[in-house]
């Protein structure tokens, strides 16, 4: 078994960072790139992201009125986002995400009522990091988190059937992760599997045309379960490129792809 002393180091900084999770053997896909050498110590990456959550398990942070119910109805979101790397030895790496999300929300405070939240497609951010501690020939144990961040403007705001006043709405998004997993390399593919521990916030503010639901001009949206489970699989040979399908559960439903070069 290999330790790697300043896997920590180079992961504190980001944590209570995450969200798509990534394979625990990315600082090692691939090894080599198009012009950096196996026995380079440092190296970059350049890639894409995407990310689609099609159901979470939401509900509001307090009670607005009495009898109002927490529970989200329905949640998705989709991320497109550009991704920039900086392998260290080929054991640990940090990024950086740029790129557009957006999303949908509904509830039903009351029975007889279904409220709905849209928003446009706009500027979203990340930052994060990951490193292997410990490997055993092909098996690779790794950490990882990350941090996304995103304003969002409404795009619609309805109950019911009918649309009400959007005007400067906007929702607050954020949200952090760190996970752990495991994977074995079978020559060019990859498996693994994880688990890890999140942290979604939403506020949507400014909703003055609404006040005849809630006593305050805001909502605020967490989730119910903090745990989940991720699994997936990336193909990489030594030098180049990889690509990286991730899917998750409990906390959340979602899948995720990737792909990136090194230089």
């Amino acid at each position: 078994m290999r330790l790697i002393r300043f896997s920590f180091f180079l992961i504190l900084p980001f944590k209570g960072f995450a969200l798509y999770n990534g394979n625990p053997s990315f600082p090692m896909m691939p090894e080599a790139g198009t012009f950096v050498s196996k026995e380079d110590w440092f190296g970059v990456k350049i890639g894409y992201q995407f990310d689609d959550v099609y159901d979470r398990r939401l509900r509001m942070a307090h009670r607005h009125v009495d009898d109002q119910r927490k529970k989200v109805q329905e949640y998705e979101s989709l991320n497109n986002q550009g991704v920039l790397t900086f392998n260290f030895n080929d054991r640990a790496e940090i990024f950086g995400t740029f790129g557009a999300m957006s999303f949908e929300l509904s509830q039903r405070p009351f029975e007889d009522t279904k409220v709905s939240y849209h928003t446009q497609a706009y500027f979203a951010w990340g930052v994060g990091g990951r490193a292997i501690l410990a490997y055993w020939g092909n098996l690779q144990i790794a950490v990882n988190a990350a941090y996304l961040q995103s304003d969002l403007p409404l795009s619609s705001v309805r109950v019911n059937d009918h649309s009400y006043e959007k005007k400067h709405a906007e929702a607050e998004f954020r949200e952090w992760q760190i996970g752990a997993g495991v994977s074995y390399r079978f020559n060019w593919f990859i498996p693994y599997l994880g688990f890890d521990y999140s942290d979604f916030r939403t506020k949507i503010e400014h909703l003055n045309s609404l006040k005849f639901l809630f006593h305050r001009n805001h909502v605020v949206f967490k989730e119910i379960y903090p745990l989940g489970i991720f699994f997936g699989f990336g193909l990489s040979p030594d030098t180049g490129f990889n690509v990286n399908v991730e899917v998750r559960f409990i906390n959340e439903n979602a899948v995720s792809v990737s792909g990136d070069f090194k230089f």
